[in-house]
């Protein structure tokens, strides 16, 4: 054999047989490889709030439900590894420890850049641990002239925020509080090695190293008296809290408006949320199940379908503005209450017995007392074409003066529509 050969030219059979072999060898191996099914994401974190529910996924997204005026459930692409929701608006951690938030910002309440380890969005203000220990907040200085957004030197290992005061946790299980102090929630809490802590309105609940679960703060309506038996994570709403049991199951204790602590499902979860007066849980086989309050959807997630139809709500028109606002009249007078649901559903769009209003504390905003239907002065509802909005005339009582009143709007499609009355 001659060195030339190396430079001969291939006959024609074999500059086709050479690509031939080729592709049928990469058809070979994509035949024999293994199959890779796409895997849709499982859930990881719940976060709620006011009245809105969000949940993180295994592939760094955000999954959002419930109301979004102002953006705060809108789905995120991420990718996140920790989320938390504020009233109106929601944060997430990313891998880089910084935070990135969407909704409501006229407080400042958007990104910080950190790092952080761990962080959390209350009503208008966020708090997190950074890298070194020490807590960073920002958003709204001032609660009921009370300073909550407090940089404190740490080392702290978690942080969790409320309405008007923030708790930290320390390595050693000891709480550091600050803010809002009317029931002791906003005070250093010492001798009790923490290992979780939570805080609500105006409450506190934490898990001991022994499980149990042990709250602090107001406790009017039982939300600072835990049920009794271990805890693997507890979650403060509002006024109520609920915990995960260590054998999976949930229990919630506490304010009970919105059957938030009665209606707790059975089965077995791995985690629990609680929001303004709704709450969520994962289940052992990656569902999500909620309960509770449900006037904007936040008890609705999405692999629940929507009960029958689903009406687009906007709120109530002028002269009325939804809960939260607290709308002022005068006590015998007639209020229009104007809304549109998109479209023309006839006027079989109300529950039984609906609207109807209860009592409401004047100054804490709390209902009390059973729902009672209320009396129109008109023609009950009606649906005017023309401008696609229903309205129902509410003629109100003389003897109201001076009081409070929540109306309640029960709609077919499941959901509660809510505004806040105080009559002069």
């Amino acid at each position: 054999m001659t060195a030339h050969w190396l430079n001969r030219t291939e006959p024609p059979r074999m500059r086709l047989l050479v690509p031939l072999l080729a592709v049928l060898a990469l058809l070979l191996v994509l035949v024999c490889a293994p199959a890779t099914l796409a895997v849709d994401p499982t859930y990881v974190q719940l976060a709620a709030g006011m009245y809105h529910t969000c949940a993180l996924m295994s592939d760094g997204s955000v999954d959002c439900w419930g109301g979004n005026a102002y953006g705060q459930a809108t789905d995120q692409v991420g990718p996140y590894v920790q989320i938390s929701a504020g009233d109106v608006h929601t944060c997430g951690l990313r891998a880089d420890g910084t935070v990135s938030c969407w909704g409501k910002n006229d407080a400042r309440t958007h990104g910080r850049a950190g790092p952080f380890t761990q962080f959390s969005s209350a009503y208008a203000h966020n708090c997190g641990v950074r890298t070194n220990g020490d807590v960073e907040c920002w958003g709204l200085d001032t609660t009921w002239d009370h300073i909550v957004v407090v940089d404190q030197i740490g080392p702290f290992t978690q942080v969790a925020t409320s309405v008007g005061h923030t708790i930290a946790l320390r390595p050693d299980g000891q709480v550091h509080g600050w803010g809002v102090d009317n029931f002791g929630e906003g005070r250093d809490r010492y001798g009790v090695n923490y290992t979780q802590i939570t805080a609500g309105y105006n409450h506190n609940c934490a898990i001991k190293q022994n499980t149990w679960a042990e709250c602090w703060g107001g406790n009017s309506y039982g939300q600072s008296s835990p049920v009794a038996g271990g805890y693997l994570q507890v979650s403060a709403g509002h006024l109520h809290t609920c915990g995960l049991q260590v054998d999976g199951t949930l229990a919630c204790w506490g304010y009970n408006f919105y059957d938030q602590v009665e209606d707790v499902p059975g089965g077995a979860f791995v985690q629990v949320a609680s929001g303004h007066g709704h709450a969520c849980a994962i289940t052992t086989d990656d569902r999500v199940l909620c309960w509770g309050r449900n006037d904007h959807k936040q008890a609705i997630p999405p692999n629940v379908g929507d009960p029958g139809v689903t009406y687009t709500w906007d709120g109530f028109y002028p002269p009325v503005e939804s809960d939260p606002m607290l709308n002022v009249v005068k006590a015998g007078a007639a209020v229009p209450l104007k809304f549109s649901l998109g479209g023309d559903y006839d006027l079989d769009v109300l529950d039984v017995d609906s609207p109807a209003s209860r009592p409401l504390d004047c100054s804490l905003l709390d209902p009390s007392g059973e729902f009672v239907p209320v009396q129109s002065a008109g023609a009950g509802l009606t649906y005017d074409p023309v401008s696609e909005q229903y309205a129902y005339v509410w003629k109100t009582q003389k003897e109201w003066a001076g009081t409070c009143r929540t109306l309640s709007l029960q709609l077919v499609d499941g959901t509660e529509q809510l505004a806040a009355f105080r009559f002069k």
